[in-house]
Formats: structure tokens, sequence, C-alpha cells
């Protein structure tokens, strides 16, 4: 008996053999019930055998007329390049060498030869690192791995045989299968709980290998039910899912129970970080408490008013019309050179609806400020509507106050100024981003416009009463900041 791995008849099927029992006898069984078989070993060069090993593959393949190919890395450079351990870095090249191949030769599946021991065995690592039910329900039969290919599953066609019956099958067939000397070695974690824990386990219960695989099967069902409850959860309190960040409506999060938080949260981080594995469950549970604070794999919780995110980075985060984020940093401290003189625009001396001069200052990542120069002769009933200007991300100022000593730059620690139509009333501009609940991350960045040392304009916030636009003012300085699409 296999179990259902969902493999079409006539459709190739990659073999992952490194020579055991268990994977000769998933080829031969495979290739027995007619599947077109590719053959794939690779070699971790992890033993002076290795290479003999792969050797022994590929006679067999040859031997059964089958397509064979292989591959090798340096397992313990790429482990302690990427800090992690030896278990973890062998399979994240083995598994990105088999799906690399089967994605070539345009394979509907990778098989390998995972068995009931092998289930048991994860089973019982992860109820031992604290999984969840995601971790305790094992191994599927059929899983796609998006970190590895977003389409092509890996299946387990030999979950439901144990490893004895694999070396049964392979006897009763005259297959050679090898023996990995690594097996026996338990300074693998693995290799200690099946040599060591399972043996006094099994002391208490003779049958707790099957045991923990009946477990992981019905846990199975209860995760694919509570999945259901995820999608529906999911689609109601997730805002946005981008590459960078998945955000909560945090109002209707607090409405869920911690247990589907966890869930959630949990979602959240593999949609970021396809390639996690065994999520710690007591991450997830201070993640459920909807505090900030870390995940997992880099991730954090970050909670800003009514919008709660799962991010790896700050900057990956989103802006809104009156937030610029840090990852533009175009506020480098820089002087703005003065309006055109009215006799050196082009034309001489002719206004267009009023304007003397206009010209545009590019700034960092996108970012464009526009210039211009209103002349306010004859205009003087409108002066009230100059300075009662709604837009936050433009800025009219008295010209003749102005000229020729602007300079934009970042906020700095105890900025202050007096805010239009609060004459008198100096405020700090970190109070005011406190007032106006603006995100810590967007302020050490926010855009200042000063005139010498004195704040005129808090971009896209507030313009200062000084420089304000009055019945005496001659000349109108009309500022827009866009950033370019």
């Amino acid at each position: 008996m296999i179990s259902n791995c969902g493999l079409k008849q006539a459709g190739l099927v990659l073999a992952a053999v490194s020579g055991g029992a268990d994977s000769l006898a998933l080829l031969h069984f495979l290739r027995g019930s007619g599947y077109p078989l590719l053959v794939a070993s690779f070699n971790h060069r992890l033993r002076p055998e290795a290479d003999a090993d792969v050797a022994h593959v590929q006679r067999i393949a040859k031997a059964l007329g089958l397509p064979f190919v292989t591959d090798s890395a340096d397992v313990a450079a790429h482990a302690e390049a990427e800090g992690l351990s030896i278990e973890e870095a062998a399979r994240d090249l083995r598994y990105h060498f088999l799906f690399r191949e089967a994605r070539k030769a345009g394979a509907q599946a990778v098989a390998t030869g995972h068995t009931a021991d092998d289930q048991a065995e994860t089973v019982l690592m992860h109820f031992l690192r604290g999984a969840g039910l995601a971790g305790l329900k094992g191994m599927p039969p059929r899983v796609i791995l998006p970190v590895f290919d977003a389409e092509i599953p890996l299946v387990r066609p030999l979950l439901a045989w144990t490893r004895a019956q694999t070396e049964a099958y392979c006897h009763k067939h005259s297959l050679d299968y090898l023996n990995d000397s690594t097996n026996a070695d338990t300074t693998y974690f693995r290799n200690r709980l099946r040599h060591e824990l399972l043996p006094q386990l099994k002391a208490y219960n003779p049958q707790i290998r099957q045991t923990l695989t009946r477990s992981a099967l019905a846990l199975q069902s209860d995760f694919e039910l509570l999945n259901e409850l995820v999608d529906s959860a999911w689609a109601k309190v997730v805002t946005a899912s981008e590459s960078g960040f998945v955000a909560f409506d945090l109002p209707q999060l607090r409405e869920l129970s911690p247990a589907l938080r966890r869930s959630l949260f949990r979602r959240a981080a593999l949609t970021l970080r396809p390639g996690l594995r065994d999520i710690d469950f007591d991450a997830l549970e201070r993640a459920a408490s909807l505090k900030a604070l870390d995940l997992a794999g880099g991730l954090k919780t970050i909670i800003e008013r009514n919008v709660l995110y799962v991010t790896g980075d700050e900057t990956d985060l989103p802006i809104n019309q009156l937030q610029i984020s840090n990852q533009y940093s175009v506020f480098s401290h820089q002087a703005l050179p003065a309006p055109v003189p009215p006799a050196q625009v082009s034309g001489g001396a002719a206004e267009v609806e009023g304007r003397l001069s206009s010209y545009e200052i590019a700034l960092e990542n996108g970012w464009v400020l526009t210039c211009e120069t209103l002349n306010n002769e004859n205009r003087l009933r409108n002066t009230e509507d100059w300075s009662q200007n709604t837009d936050n991300w433009s800025a009219m100022l008295d010209a003749d106050l102005t000229a020729g000593r602007l300079n934009l730059r970042p906020f700095r620690a105890g900025d202050q100024f007096e805010q239009l139509g609060m004459p008198r009333q100096t405020v700090k501009l970190s109070d005011l981003f406190v007032n106006l609940k603006i995100p810590k991350r967007l302020r050490k960045n926010w855009p200042v416009l000063c005139v010498d040392d004195e704040i005129a304009w808090v971009v896209g916030l507030r313009m200062a009463q000084r420089f304000r636009v009055t019945e005496k003012t001659r000349q109108i300085l009309k500022l827009d900041l866009k950033r370019l699409p």
C-alpha cells in the first residue's frame, strides 16, 4: 500500500535516490507501477564513501534503463555560511537540486522515500521543540514547498511503509541497498531520537512508532479543518499582503481567539519566509498577545494605530498620503536655489496668471520639489485663501522672507516652531508627531524646510506662522513636494 499522492500515471516523476533501502524501494516500486522516472542523487560530501554511493545509484539507474542526474555541494561550508545545522543545510541544498532538476525535466512531482519511521521521528522531534498543530501533524504525503518550487509538489508514496518493510522489499527484489554510516552518528538530533529516545519510549509503549504515525494522520485532518478557519479569518482581517509585510486590521484581530491569532501569525510568517520550519510555539503565543515583538526568522510585529504589521524590515512598510517612509531617506541636508528674479524669466517680465518664475528641484529617490514665485498684487482680498492652504504637501510662504535662504533637511531632536494660526505658541516637533500619530519609524527622516535654521514648513504636516502670506506679502513662494511614480 502506498500513500495517496495524487500522481498521474503518464507524468514524469523525479525519484530522489540516495542508495539506501527506503529510496531504492521507492524507485523499484514506482518503476513497477509504470511511472516514467528520472533518478536523481545528491552528493553532500559529508562522508568518504559519498562519491562511491552516488556511483552505485548511477549503476542501478543504468541497469534499469532510467535517466540519471546528480550534483554535489559542500554542505558543511553552506551550514557555516548560513548559520544552519548540518541537517538543515543538507536538506536545503538537496531540495534545491531536486526541484531544479524536476523543473528542467518537466516532472509532475519530486518523490522521496520517507517512511512511517521517519514520520514518527519527525512528530517526536517537533513535539520536543514545542511545535503546534502544524508541526505535530508531521509530513503530509503531498505538499508544495514554495521556497523550492511554487508548483511542483513533493510526494512521499511510502509513508505507510515501515523501514523494516523497505528493507524486506529490497531483499525480496535483490536490491543491493547501502547503509549510510552517518545514520549511527548520535551527534545528529534525529539520530539521537532514533537510537536513544525511541527505544526508551518503547519500554512504555511497545507501539510508540505506530502511535506517533496514527496521531500525525489524525492531526493532518484537524489541520485541514483549521486551515479552512484560517482562510476565512485571513480574508477578514488581512488588509494587505505584500512581498515585505502582512498588514492586519488590529480591532478585528482583537476579536479573534488567541488560537486563531497564532495560526494567522504562523501563516503570515510562512508567507514572508517560505523556508521557515518549526516556528516556535512560544513565539506565536507571544505574538497572539498583540504586542510589538520579535516573531521568528528575523520577522517582527509592529503596531501603528489600528494596524498590526508582520515584517522583517520597517522600510518595507507602506506609506500613505501623510507619511514619508524611512526607505526613501530623501532628505539629506541640502540648500535650495533662490527663485529666479522676474527680470530673468524667459520672455522678460511676462506673467502667466501671476506666475513670475517656476522651477523644479530633483531630490533623491524620485522626489521632486516644485517652486513657483507668484505675484500677489491685486490679490490682497485672497490673502486669507493663500494662508489657509489645506494641501499639506503644498506650502505658500512669503517670498521676501525666504528668498535665497531655504534648505531642506531631516528632523532633528529638539526641533520646535510656531504653527500657522498659533502665534507665540512654540511646539516641539516631537510632540507634533505624537499628536498627529506619526509612526516612530517615519520620524527620524521626516522632511523639514527651513529658512536658515528656522523651520518654515514641516512637509506634509504644518507651515510656520512667521513665514505665512499676509496682506503685506508682495510675492508668494509656492512649494509642492511630490514623488514621481
